[in-house]
């Protein structure tokens, strides 16, 4: 393809998408319809299709584009070779996670965790959205590897939870998706303040996270109750 047609071809890609996170940003992502991003765009539906073929990979390249944009790039390896001990890399893999969180949410609200909700519970979309997935999720790969960082050094002793390892852990996939949409809308960050006494520095996904590490290194105890480490170093 010549490289006009290249660089035509991308802008009007891009068009198509920015048209359809507009309209994500003013109504829910389950009730999207192409007919939506058509108005928006100003493209017509034929025209759309010479680009994609149905909504759900406009869906797949928006959430490719978040990914993208947000990469954690050599961060994970950092901490995760680091000497420090395993509490410490398990708050550090938690604030990047929170981090990312924001980072993402500040840009494109709760949309792409409507998108993954939509796709989790229509598991035929999901696989089709999944194979039009050309950016890994570093926020998901970083948990992943937490996870298995947890588990290796409840295998090796060094944590001793007094509660079923598999309990800590659907915790964790929990109270994460629960931080995600506290923090997409301003009215739930204003309850914490106002009802709580939360102060701002932990009204982000960054601060909560902050908090889970805390509770899930004591939920690990032994080594992790022995570690005392301070969260702001």
């Amino acid at each position: 393809m010549p490289k006009v047609d290249k660089e035509y071809f991308a802008e009007k890609e891009k068009t198509i998408v920015d048209a359809a996170i507009r309209v994500c940003k003013s109504k829910p992502a389950y009730a999207v319809t192409l007919r939506d991003i058509v108005k928006e765009c100003g493209i017509s539906q034929g025209g759309i299709y010479r680009y994609f073929s149905d909504i759900d990979e406009i869906f797949a390249e928006i959430m490719n584009r978040a990914y993208s944009e947000y990469q954690i790039g050599g961060s994970t390896d950092a901490i995760f070779d680091s000497d420090n001990p395993p509490g410490k890399i398990i708050a550090d893999s938690f604030a990047l996670i929170g981090q990312l969180t924001d980072n993402i949410i500040s840009q494109y609200g709760n949309l792409i965790y409507e998108l993954n909700a939509i796709y989790l519970n229509e598991p035929e979309r999901g696989q089709k959205v999944q194979g039009r997935i050309k950016v890994n999720n570093d926020s998901d790969a970083l948990l992943g590897k937490t996870i298995a960082f947890i588990e290796a050094h409840i295998s090796n002793g060094y944590f001793n939870p007094e509660m079923p390892k598999e309990h800590i852990l659907l915790l964790i996939g929990i109270t994460i998706q629960g931080i995600a949409r506290m923090i997409t809308f301003s009215e739930n960050v204003e309850v914490l303040q106002t009802q709580f006494g939360i102060t701002m520095e932990y009204t982000t996904a960054k601060g909560m996270m902050t908090i889970l590490a805390q509770a899930i290194i004591k939920l690990l105890g032994s080594g992790g109750e022995r570690e005392h480490y301070n969260e702001n170093k």
